[in-house]
């Protein structure tokens, strides 16, 4: 008997979290799975723009760059990664 195992790669992502660093790893568990093509691109990208838009006072630092915790957390290579998802990306400011 042949089993299928094309199942749908649930990635295990809190989408609230609630501290700076608890942000940090989400993200850096995001693009771990981008990176090992677990996860699709539009799937990545509207998960940083998520995290972006209702958590951008964790994820955003004062000047507008990302914050220096979550840039510290993750690293340079994933930090480029999010940069990228996040062009065009306009913070609101209400």
């Amino acid at each position: 008997m042949v089993q299928n195992n094309n199942k749908k790669y649930e990635i295990d992502i809190l989408k609230n979290p609630t501290t700076i660093k608890l942000l940090a790893q989400q993200i850096k568990a995001a693009c771990d799975a981008y990176i090992s093509r677990k996860m699709k691109e539009k799937e990545f990208r509207d998960l940083i723009l998520y995290f972006a838009t209702y958590h951008g006072k964790k994820l955003f630092s004062a000047s507008g760059s990302l914050n220096p915790t979550v840039i510290n957390r993750i690293g340079k290579k994933r930090c480029e990664l999010v940069e990228l998802m996040l062009k065009d990306f306009q913070l609101s400011l209400f």
